[in-house]
């Protein structure tokens, strides 16, 4: 294969950059490559990376570049971007690099670590990164806590983050290091928020069934099908009703999450009807709960009549 072909692979992978040891490995002299840039066939990306095909555009080029002229890893903002923990990706750059490491200088705002362990680095869109709960630990000191927040709950949604994997890496991780106090403090809002959730939404029902408004529902009533047995939560089974909070799912796992929604597709397929509300729904809303509760029982048992 020509290095012409080869580059072009290159390209295509680290979107549209190639680093000069790169250039030099596939056989470009240094004057191929200084005669390249000066023509403007290549175009300069940031300190010995080089942008080989500038005709196209690709957001992300700009930190490929940073991180490659680096020799380090996304992180912090452009980190939390490439993880999907933000929506855009930041203007400038962000980048860690190993302690002690010359570093020529960059357009990239730059981070020394000594603790950036194997099991801290990783790879997204071909881009070297900051793991996902590393990514959140530098996020930590940086951000506001809300902010910080939002990125945890996106984390738990992908699947990049687990609790009890966000509690083991705090576990391992030296006291006092920056980032990990609000960290630790945003996973127990999350812990605390989905059984707050659940309480919040059995006041709501006890307090309705207490007023006479709607029939007393069954806890954790176990219904089978498939094979395999659930536990609704709240299910009022005569009119086959069940109520859930979809913060449940969103604050743990991505794997009870996809277990959340094919449970809900068996169950409706055998007839219930389910009733999901967010967390903001139940705290700042509960009469919409009850009312539409009052509703949905009242059509399911004139059915079921």
């Amino acid at each position: 294969m020509s290095r012409e072909l080869r580059l072009q692979g290159i390209a295509a992978r680290q979107h549209g950059l190639a680093s000069r040891p790169q250039l030099l490995q596939l056989g470009f002299t240094t004057r191929e490559i200084t005669g390249r840039a000066a023509r403007g066939t290549w175009a300069h990306a940031a300190p010995r990376v080089y942008d080989v095909a500038p005709a196209s555009f690709d957001p992300r080029r700009a930190l490929h570049a940073a991180v490659l002229s680096a020799e380090g890893w996304a992180s912090h903002r452009s980190g939390a971007s490439l993880l999907g923990y933000v929506d855009r990706v930041p203007e400038r750059p962000t980048v860690v690099i190993a302690e002690g490491r010359h570093l020529h200088s960059i357009a990239a705002d730059v981070f020394r670590s000594r603790h950036l362990q194997p099991r801290e680095r990783t790879t997204v869109d071909g881009i070297a990164c900051t793991s996902a709960v590393r990514t959140l630990l530098d996020l930590g000191f940086l951000v506001p806590e809300a902010d910080l927040d939002d990125a945890f709950g996106r984390g738990l949604v992908s699947g990049r983050i687990t609790l009890g994997r966000v509690d083991r890496y705090l576990e391992q991780s030296m006291i006092g290091r920056r980032g990990a106090a609000a960290l630790r403090a945003v996973a127990e809002a999350h812990r605390d928020r989905g059984a707050a959730t659940q309480s919040k939404l059995e006041v709501i029902v006890s307090r309705a069934v207490a007023a006479g408004h709607l029939p007393a529902p069954r806890h954790q009533h176990p219904v089978t099908l498939d094979g395999r047995t659930f536990h609704l939560d709240l299910a009022w089974p005569i009119e086959r009703v069940f109520l859930e909070a979809d913060g449940f799912a969103y604050h743990r796992t991505r794997r009870e999450f996809l277990h959340d929604r094919e449970r809900q597709n068996l169950l409706v397929v055998a007839g219930w009807q389910p009733l999901r509300y967010t967390w903001p729904v139940a705290t700042d809303d509960p009469g919409r709960v009850v009312r539409q509760l009052h509703i949905v029982l009242a059509d399911r048992g004139r059915n079921t009549a």
